[in-house]
């Protein structure tokens, strides 16, 4: 009963994951490298899910099997790590470099030549029938995971980097709409390869069948979970992957000096021409309107004013907001008008900082400003 289970969670997951996978080198989009990576993924895992139920209808030799265990668990993570960093920055490419991530792939082989890809098909069998109790088995294993949570941590620190940026060069909340899908994803791959992770320990120590299958069922229901999550994803959001320039780095520096006149003249200039109308500002287009290359732009804000690109802006977009929310001699306007007319194009972006500046929200603020002129 339980591996009837196993194997109709098996080979549903694998109609999922290929599902999905076509869906991504079919659909039209600009970021067919990362669409690639990504399918490319999520064949590996499809493949690899049908060890499930393969064997009652396919009989492999042993050197092909154990080609295909190793080559598709070693797989994954360099393909993961790709994939994200490509969705992260729209101008990356794939570089003779990254061939460095497939490094462990072949270390296992080597590894497991000798033992088992140099021996007859006996000595093959009795490898295979006690692959928890070989030595080579556990190295490779060992590999594999240390591998895995190497890139994790990698991307990790990507992620926070790539927040870095997009608060430091952005004004538009949409950016981060990118950090809160990779986060996301992060969180659940993680969840599943500690599933996974916990099978093998105890495949390696204990070995009992039937737990040894209770995790398997486990692992197969987060995967279908997973599969419906990019479901929902790619129905509810399909542009929710935009880069940034891999060429952009967030401010280290520590600036000693800096100019009062620059800064006074930034501020001079923002309350002005009022650039922060444009919903779509960047620190590249105000540095190119301001006459100050983007860089010195970014470090004069970030160090000398001591606030992220994003606040900066929204600092300005609040205070029109205000002039415009409580401005009675104004034909009076609904917030909604009043939200796209100061640069915001998200409600839920607009009531957020409008909070974390005036402490109360935009109808809360007309509000009280109208009592007040009453009185």
């Amino acid at each position: 009963m339980m591996f009837n289970l196993i194997e109709i969670l098996g080979g549903f997951s694998v109609f999922l994951f290929l599902f999905f996978a076509l869906y991504l080198v079919t659909t039209k989009t600009s970021k067919k490298l990362s669409n690639g990576l990504f399918a490319f993924y999520l064949l590996v895992i499809a493949l690899d899910l049908t060890a499930f139920f393969y064997p009652k209808f396919i009989t492999f030799s042993y050197s092909i099997e154990m080609l295909r265990m190793q080559v598709l668990a070693d797989l994954k993570a360099p393909l993961l790590y790709l994939y994200i960093v490509s969705i992260l920055y729209d101008n990356f490419r794939l570089k003779i470099k990254h061939v460095l991530l497939f490094l462990p792939l072949f270390i296992n082989l080597i590894i497991l030549y000798p033992s088992f890809f140099n021996v007859n098909i006996d000595q093959q069998e009795l490898f295979i029938n006690n692959y928890f109790n070989q030595p080579e088995a556990l190295i490779v294993t060992s590999i594999g995971y240390t591998t895995y949570f190497f890139l994790f941590f990698a991307l990790v620190y990507e992620v926070i980097r790539y927040r870095k940026i997009i608060n430091q060069n952005y004004s538009n909340s949409n950016a981060l709409v990118n950090y809160t899908w990779i986060t996301q994803f992060l969180v659940i791959d993680i969840i599943i390869s500690l599933v996974t992770l916990s099978k093998s320990v105890y495949r390696f120590t204990y070995n009992n069948i039937d737990t040894t299958n209770n995790l398997r069922v486990i692992m197969l229901l987060s995967g279908l979970i997973f599969i419906c999550w990019l479901f929902s994803k790619a129905l509810l959001a399909p542009k929710v992957f935009q880069g940034v320039d891999a060429n952009l780095t967030p401010i280290k520096e520590k600036v000693n000096t800096i100019e009062d006149m620059r800064i006074a003249h930034i501020q001079e200039f923002m309350k002005e021409k009022q650039p922060y109308l444009d919903a779509s500002l960047t620190l590249q287009k105000l540095g190119h309107q301001l006459g100050i290359p983007s860089r010195e732009l970014s470090i004069l804000i970030n160090q000398h004013i001591g606030k992220h690109f994003f606040d900066f802006v929204n600092g300005y977009r609040i205070e029109k907001a205000k002039e415009l929310l409580g401005n009675t001699s104004l034909p009076k306007k609904t917030i909604q008008e009043v939200m796209y007319d100061v640069g915001f194009n998200s409600k839920n972006s607009f009531n957020t900082a409008f909070k974390k500046h005036t402490n109360s929200t935009p109808s809360q603020y007309r509000k009280n400003t109208s009592n007040q002129q009453l009185v």
